[in-house]
């Protein structure tokens, strides 16, 4: 900072750099009054000598603009606590250098008074509460060192006038030799609060860098975390996002007490559709049906992933075997009507089997689900395809043949 920035009354030094609750939090240490009551009770006592020793009318007077100025000071620091949230700080700024000015005034005035019409004694109590005084202003400096400089120069000024006017011409060249030493130490003050705010506004910026590093690696993350579970060519949910889906799936059935359903899809002669309208034809086929049984399972909250190759696989929860049933016609017909005319090749719509299993008719565990699922699909393709097919104990199928 410039030496005349230093100078500036109105300057707090950081202000730009600060964070907002540093900067009130400097604000209400320079309004508290604890520094001011002391200084007041100083003068008091220096005032109670004086008394002492014959001057009561200095004493009175002296005392009455201590108290004074320290009553301003409890006023504006009131005001600084009632203050609205909307009041800006620079006008706080100001406030405060219009208090420490009254301060000078009234401290300098009193300690000089009392320097110029007090005995010896008195004198060197005087001499002990401007030191106090100022050495105070210097500590508090490093916020707003043109206020302190302004407030040690004007109570030392004071002093030395009153030291002339009494024939004491010792104190003005010791007076310089005090403010010169304050104002090295004030300058330092600065110079090393400077460095700790931008020290701390470097921090600050790091770390909401780390902050910002570390939310864009979370979405990253969860990016990469649902590619892993997706399928790429349907957009569906892969096989590893159903294994992990079905077991939690039907735990938490077992705790409602409540249904599971298990669809499991299987697009009709899939390898000679692929055989004569080319493979591209094939996953655009895919992709339109994976829609389709997507859109539909989506309405009951269910899960849909592709199990593999022309395999698709739903889990539906709290839906028992008449809901899945009409659930899977929907389907199935909604499948069968629809349009393929804009695949490569244009083949004519295409058709589904589906087998279907239901708690509690099935054992609610994972590979029975599957298994009971398996033979309904491979019963539905053995009684001729493009239709839907219930999984039911007392029917013993063989694993299904490959299509």
């Amino acid at each position: 900072m410039r030496f005349l920035d230093m100078w500036s009354p109105l300057t707090f030094v950081g202000y730009d750099i600060a964070s907002k609750e540093h900067v009130d939090e400097t604000l209400r240490e320079l309004f508290g009054v604890k520094p001011h009551l002391a200084v007041t009770l100083g003068i008091a006592i220096a005032s109670l000598s004086a008394g002492l020793s014959g001057f009561v009318g200095t004493a009175i007077v002296t005392t009455s603009i201590a108290c004074a100025g320290f009553f301003f000071r409890i006023v504006i620091e009131q005001y600084f606590k009632a203050r609205k949230t909307v009041t800006p700080r620079r006008k706080l700024i100001r406030l405060l250098f219009v208090g420490s000015m009254v301060s000078v005034l009234t401290s300098g005035l009193s300690t000089s008074l009392l320097f110029y019409a007090a005995p010896p004694p008195t004198q060197m109590l005087v001499m002990g509460v401007v030191c106090a005084m100022v050495q105070g202003a210097a500590g508090r400096a490093y916020m707003m060192p043109g206020t302190a400089l302004l407030n040690i120069s004007g109570v030392l000024g004071m002093l030395v006038i009153a030291a002339i006017a009494r024939g004491n011409y010792l104190i003005p060249p010791f007076g310089l030799i005090y403010f010169a030493f304050l104002a090295n130490f004030v300058g330092k003050m600065v110079a090393n609060r400077l460095r700790q705010l931008e020290a701390e506004q470097t921090a600050r910026h790091l770390f909401q860098e780390i902050v910002e590093k570390n939310e864009l690696l979370r979405v990253t993350n969860e990016a990469l975390a649902a590619k892993a579970h997706e399928d790429p060519l349907t957009g569906l949910a892969n096989r590893r996002k159903f294994d992990i889906a079905l077991p939690s799936i039907l735990e938490t059935a077992q705790k409602e007490a409540s249904t599971v359903s298990l669809l499991m899809i299987d697009v009709d002669h899939f390898k000679s559709f692929n055989d004569t309208y080319g493979h591209q034809a094939g996953d655009e086929c895919l992709r339109i049906i994976s829609r389709v049984i997507d859109r539909t399972i989506a309405l009951r909250n269910g899960l849909v992933a592709r199990y593999g190759g022309e395999e698709f696989v739903a889990i539906l929860p709290r839906t028992n075997e008449a809901q899945a049933q009409a659930i899977a016609e929907r389907i199935r017909t909604e499948v069968s009507l629809t349009n393929l005319h804009d695949v490569p090749n244009a083949p004519p719509p295409q058709t589904i089997s589906i087998g279907i299993a239901s708690t509690p008719g099935t054992p609610s565990t994972r590979e029975a689900m599957l298994q009971a699922a398996d033979q309904a699909l491979y019963k539905a393709k053995k009684l001729g395809r493009n239709r839907v097919s219930l999984h039911k104990d007392e029917h013993r199928y063989k694993p299904r043949m490959s299509a």
